[in-house]
């Protein structure tokens, strides 16, 4: 059965993404998996948020406590990654992506506290991230992230054919951006035993197509449809 994965928790529902009432909302709706992104701020903390940028300056730039003013400003509260971890474990799986490289040795540290290597993955569009977490512990779970947007020809045909790539990042699993299903893409996968978790299918008729391919999720801020459309499929 193909896994449903909320994308920043439940983001297409009410409320503010990758938020602790997003990842629970999520978790009350039943999915498989919630998918989340991992920043550093300025002291060194580690946050969970997605845009690179936080009122209009980067994230880097903030302490925690800068960056938490800012949001209570607009009515949220920016996760630290431990309290979704501690939110999370046990109750569903966690994707996890790492926005930059750097602070590998510090996500491990905290996952070996606060989870079970059963509940969570760790993914990145940056090579080196799978590569540093398998060095560190090869029993970690790690990913590639395919799909760049605005890419050259030659990085297009790179995301299509990633074999070399996850290999050398000791990748155990892809994740292409839906519209890279192409080209025999999901039977190369397959024969080299890559499980392929697609983003960001939002659209009903994009799910009900990925829920016929030959993936093992779907990462989506529209998990109600696709819970539905998988329900109806079996």
């Amino acid at each position: 059965m193909i896994k449903i994965v909320a994308h920043r928790g439940a983001s297409g529902q009410p409320g503010v993404e990758n938020t602790l009432e997003s990842f629970q909302k999520a978790i009350e709706l039943g999915v498989d998996m919630v998918e989340y992104d991992v920043r550093k701020t300025k002291d060194n903390v580690l946050v969970v948020y997605h845009d690179k940028n936080f009122a209009d300056q980067p994230v880097a730039w903030y302490t925690y406590e800068e960056m938490e003013k800012q949001a209570k400003i607009q009515g949220f509260h920016v996760p630290l990654f431990v309290e979704v971890l501690e939110l999370c474990n046990g109750k569903v799986f966690m994707d996890i992506e790492i926005k930059e490289t750097g602070f590998e040795n510090r996500v491990v540290k905290l996952l070996h506290k606060y989870a079970d290597y059963e509940w969570y993955s760790v993914k990145s569009f940056k090579d080196k991230v799978p590569y540093k977490i398998k060095d560190i512990d090869p029993k970690i779970k790690t990913g590639l992230l395919l799909g760049y947007d605005n890419a050259d020809v030659r990085r297009r045909v790179n995301e299509l054919f990633p074999l070399r790539r996850l290999r050398a990042c000791r990748a155990d699993f892809v994740s292409p951006h839906f519209l890279l299903l192409k080209f025999g893409f999901e039977k190369r996968m397959k024969k080299f035993g890559y499980p392929i978790y697609v983003w960001t299918a939002n659209a009903p008729e994009v799910i009900d197509d990925m829920l016929t391919r030959d993936i093992t999720g779907i990462i989506t801020d529209n998990p109600v449809y696709a819970l539905e459309a998988r329900a109806k499929n079996k």
